[in-house]
């Protein structure tokens, strides 16, 4: 395992998890309408598992002799429900790959090794969860249109 190659890319995970916080929180804080309950609490949840990834990910690069970063990247914004769920879909989906790509990184640190697939698992939810609301466009628009009445 080349020690520094995977603290570079713990570190780009880090910057995602960073982003994650923001932008799930943004998500948050403008939903709006019908669906507000539903799906605020669910962006801030993401939100608080972003942080925790952080938190995790920034012990493990200390821990490897590291510096964790203190950069995001750009925060995708919109007050559009859908969008907002598509946002967090490229989101996940973007964390899958940085996981997996880390944990090709780790091999033959097996402690590593678990510390990623836990983390990746937990993305993978993400978007397993996503794909599972985003499957019916029809009942999501079908919100929208609910919630701009409201």
């Amino acid at each position: 395992m080349d020690k520094n190659k995977t603290i570079e890319k713990l570190n780009e995970c880090l910057r995602h998890e960073w982003t994650g916080v923001a932008q799930y929180a943004q998500a948050g804080f403008v939903v709006a309408g019908l669906w507000r309950e539903v799906y605020s609490d669910m962006f801030f949840d993401s939100a608080k598992e972003s942080f925790g990834h952080a938190k995790l990910v920034g012990e493990k690069i200390v821990a490897m002799g590291g510096i964790p970063t203190v950069e995001r990247n750009p925060v995708k914004q919109t007050q559009d429900l859908s969008e907002l769920l598509n946002f967090a879909m490229e989101f996940e989906s973007k964390a899958v790959k940085l996981y997996t790509e880390a944990l090709g990184l780790a091999a033959g640190d097996r402690a590593l090794e678990v510390f990623l697939e836990n983390i990746l698992e937990e993305e993978q939810e993400g978007v397993d969860e996503l794909t599972r609301i985003l499957r019916d466009p029809k009942a999501v628009s079908a919100s929208l249109g609910a919630s701009k009445v409201g």
